[in-house]
């Protein structure tokens, strides 16, 4: 009985000791149960908000030559590997091609002698991806389908490219003289040209004032279209018409056909290796120097290429010429042939958009000695563009 008395009499001494402690710190323990429900409700609330997502990352996984990002006032050598912030400028020479993934299934494939601006929402899955390109060509490749809340734009000085899953090609040029099909000599001439290799894309043409002009079009796969805008002229060269895949060049065909072993495209894998060994081939005949090997792969020659070519790049800030189109006239099943006429491109003169917009990019390192003077190449083309017009 002693023994039994003794317990109860500590039991009650420890329950008397821990209620005097509870008593003496009620307050901090309120304050710490309030801190940890607030910590637990806040997860939840962000869980529920984000539904789980990760934060979108866009990285640059291959480059071929040499590219240079844009980040505020900084000018950065790109490399495999780099992580890109929004608002990055990524800009190519004639010789260099740059590839980034984002989400893991979807692509851009900068193409040589371009400029692409792009602006991305943190979120994959409620995001919004903004590709601008103001200067040559670039591909989009969307594996699966954007979520409800998810939107992905391409953007040209004259035109909005909006998709949910496909992959398309664009290309932007801008002229100050050009001669449209009927002989009307054009002034301040903004071209936008895509290509849709699978499902569908919207399209906005704008005027010259950046406003839109009539509805948005439907370009359907395997078609192309022309967005024309100058002065007192806006309008459509031509929508919906068959792509002629030898027309395209080699590097862009090199990532179509990739694409097509991620994705079903319009296209089949026999049609593009076809159309990209024959580009491969004229190139050869044209003084190309192609380094070429082939393997097999599902009964087919998939044919990768590492280009360089004979012609040294430019750095003068002068105008260039090309050979677009003089005229077009359409032939059987839609296809355009054109003949040939030499039109003067330089660099526009408007509003830079990304200092409408702004670029808050610019907490960085230094990285200035990581150009020379044989590496550089000029950036004066990059910031000279016409302004993306506002959805």
């Amino acid at each position: 009985m002693t023994i039994m008395k003794n317990i109860k009499a500590n039991l009650l001494a420890a329950l008397k000791s821990l209620s005097k402690v509870l008593y003496e710190n009620i307050k901090l323990i309120m304050i710490g149960m309030i801190l940890i429900l607030m910590i637990i409700a806040g997860a939840i609330l962000v869980s529920l908000y984000f539904g789980g997502d990760v934060v979108r990352q866009l990285t640059i996984t291959e480059i071929k030559g040499i590219a240079y990002i844009t980040r505020g006032t900084k000018k950065l050598s790109a490399g495999k590997g780099t992580k890109l912030m929004s608002g990055d400028i990524i800009s190519t020479n004639e010789k260099s091609t740059v590839r980034i993934s984002l989400d893991d299934d979807k692509y851009i494939f900068i193409e040589p002698d371009s400029s692409v601006y792009i602006y991305f929402t943190d979120i994959a899955s409620e995001g919004d991806i903004s590709v601008n390109l103001s200067r040559g060509a670039a591909i989009c490749e969307l594996n699966e389908k954007l979520k409800k809340k998810a939107t992905f734009n391409l953007k040209t000085p004259n035109s909005i490219v909006s998709v949910r899953g496909t992959v398309f090609r664009a290309q932007f040029d801008y002229m100050e003289s050009y001669s449209d099909s009927r002989g009307v000599e054009l002034a301040n001439v903004m071209i936008t040209q895509v290509q849709n290799f699978d499902g569908s894309v919207n399209l906005q043409l704008y005027d010259s004032s950046r406003d839109p002009f009539d509805l948005p079009k439907l370009l359907v796969e395997r078609t192309s279209a022309q967005m024309i805008t100058a002065d007192d002229v806006c309008q459509y060269g031509y929508l919906n018409y068959d792509i002629d895949l030898g027309s395209i060049n080699e590097d862009a065909l090199h990532e179509i056909l990739r694409a097509s072993n991620e994705k079903e495209l319009a296209f089949s894998h026999n049609e593009i290796n076809a159309a990209y060994k024959h580009v491969v081939e004229e190139n050869r005949q044209t003084g190309t120097v192609t380094e070429i090997s082939t393997e097999a792969s599902s009964e087919e020659i998939f044919i990768t290429t590492t280009v360089t070519t004979t012609t040294e790049a430019t750095t003068e800030e002068s105008a260039t010429t090309t050979t677009p189109p003089e005229s077009t006239e359409e032939s059987s099943g839609g296809t355009l042939r054109s003949t040939a006429k030499t039109y003067e491109y330089t660099t526009y003169s408007g509003i830079k958009w990304w200092e409408l917009t702004g670029n808050t990019n610019t907490d960085l390192d230094d990285y200035d000695d990581w150009f020379t003077e044989e590496t550089s190449i000029p950036f004066e083309a990059v910031t000279t563009v016409p302004d993306i017009p506002e959805e």
